[in-house]
């Protein structure tokens, strides 16, 4: 599941059980939402990352940084 998929499902999930909380609706909603939104931060935790990690990091380093070293020409 993408990331954004993930988000409007937790969105729906957060205000079904807001409106739930609102209108006062029996407690099936109130569970239904909050399935919905633990589903979804566990859709999202749960991704992996496709291919090849990253050449460069935003981690803080020195001379680790590509840029930061001389070419070989």
């Amino acid at each position: 599941m993408r990331s954004d998929t993930a988000f409007a499902v937790f969105v729906v999930g957060a205000l079904l059980m807001f409106f739930s909380f609102v209108f006062d609706a029996p407690l099936i909603f109130y569970v239904i939402g909050g399935l919905m939104t633990v589903g979804a931060v566990a859709a999202g935790t749960t991704r992996r990352r496709a291919g090849p990690p990253p050449d460069v990091t935003l981690r803080p380093g020195g001379g680790d940084r590509p840029w930061r070293k001389p070419r070989d020409q």
